[in-house]
């Protein structure tokens, strides 16, 4: 080794902890703003959902009734029943 590369390997192994601390908090760094990105992303898709799907249900609201004429059922049930009572 040159006695250049042998200066640089004792800067290096000098500077070894700082370099280690400094890569140390940058990962830490990375890591939480990659978390914080994340959890924007889902709040946000999660709110976006919400709010649609309430949207969806008010639009969905407004209640369909049916009607079903039944007395065409009645009056045969009533001609049955008089029709028992009359046999009796």
């Amino acid at each position: 080794m040159s006695q250049e590369k042998v200066d640089q390997y004792k800067k290096n192994k000098a500077n070894r902890q700082k370099i280690m601390r400094r890569e140390k908090i940058l990962r830490r760094l990375e890591i939480t703003v990659a978390a914080l990105v994340l959890v924007g992303l889902v709040s946000w898709f999660s709110v976006a959902v919400y709010k649609n799907s309430k949207a969806q249900a008010q639009a969905n609201a407004e209640t369909v009734t049916t009607s079903l004429d039944v007395s065409a059922i009645n009056d045969y049930m009533n001609e049955a029943n008089s029709a028992a009572t009359a046999s009796e």
